[in-house]
């Protein structure tokens, strides 16, 4: 009987461990907490995982920044709250547990607190593109949609001025670009320690249309970053979307490639603009 006791708890164990799908985790979560939103995003590669928290995610002050490891009991994680100078403010322990949809959360917050949260994914999907958008949980995909324009080609890119040669400092804050109103796109960058971290998000009230930024490099005059597509995008999830850009007066111009997607011929005078930077500080109080 004791044999046969183990033997049950060990294949317990072991469906325990198998049940634990990345794809259960990654991408955006989102839960309302006395009347506050809280969103969480996963990006899991292996077992290592990152991401970001936030509440009003287009308010960069509330961005903070998630660390951890997927294992048998799910996910534990730290997340990271940061000063300006990039320096920790606060830490949060946490641990979640996928279940029937819905992810259980439960930590303790950097002031001592004890927290319980039940998170969900935004029933609302991610937003149409002009190219059909793949998303996890598992579903048909988003069409594509048509936009108004008459396939006109764009009018050639003016630089608008010498490319500068960049540092950490130059590059922190919040770019605005890809449209106007509610669903304009905060590229939101702040220090970490002695580096480069971020998220994008728009529209910003869905974990859907947000991603983690990570894996900031700069060489000279030029930046390259990762966008990390977890449970939303074109083509297979999840993928890495990785963005060359160069920043001249308030314009970052930027260039995009994904992982999941063959390289694509240079086209001279692609990509798109974003303006800024506006100060972490001069978003406080964005709803």
């Amino acid at each position: 009987m004791r044999k046969i006791a183990m033997l049950a708890a060990m294949m317990a164990l072991i469906q325990l461990a198998a049940a634990q799908n990345a794809d259960d985790y990654r991408g955006g979560w989102t839960a309302e907490v006395n009347g506050i939103p809280h969103t969480i995003e996963f990006s899991i590669r292996g077992d290592r995982v990152r991401g970001i928290s936030c509440t009003y995610c287009s308010d960069a002050t509330t961005l903070a920044f998630v660390d951890g490891k997927l294992g048998a009991g799910g996910i534990s994680f730290v997340v990271t709250h940061v000063k300006a100078d990039g320096a920790t403010a606060s830490e949060d322990h946490a641990t979640a547990k996928f279940n029937r949809g819905e992810l259980a959360v439960t930590g303790t917050a950097g002031g001592g607190g004890k927290f319980q949260w039940t998170l969900h994914k935004d029933s609302r999907g991610p937003d149409p593109l002009p190219v059909p958008v793949s998303r996890l949980p598992p579903a048909p995909a988003v069409p594509a949609v048509a936009f108004a324009g008459g396939g006109r080609p764009p009018a050639p890119y003016v630089q608008p001025g010498t490319w500068e040669t960049l540092t950490a400092e130059r590059l922190v804050g919040v770019w605005i670009g890809f449209g106007a109103g509610i669903n304009k796109q905060f590229f939101i960058i702040r220090r970490v320690g002695t580096g480069l971290r971020g998220m994008v998000c728009g529209r910003c009230d869905n974990p859907y249309t947000m991603a983690a930024l990570d894996d900031f490099e700069i060489q000279g005059d030029t930046l390259q970053f990762n966008i990390l597509h977890e449970d939303w995008g074109p083509g297979s999830l999840p993928f890495h979307n990785q963005v060359t850009a160069h920043v001249s007066s308030n314009e970052m111009r930027i260039d995009t490639a994904q992982d999941n997607m063959p390289p694509q011929p240079s086209r001279p005078g692609a990509g798109a603009s974003l303006m800024g930077p506006i100060a972490i500080e001069a978003t406080a109080g964005n709803r």
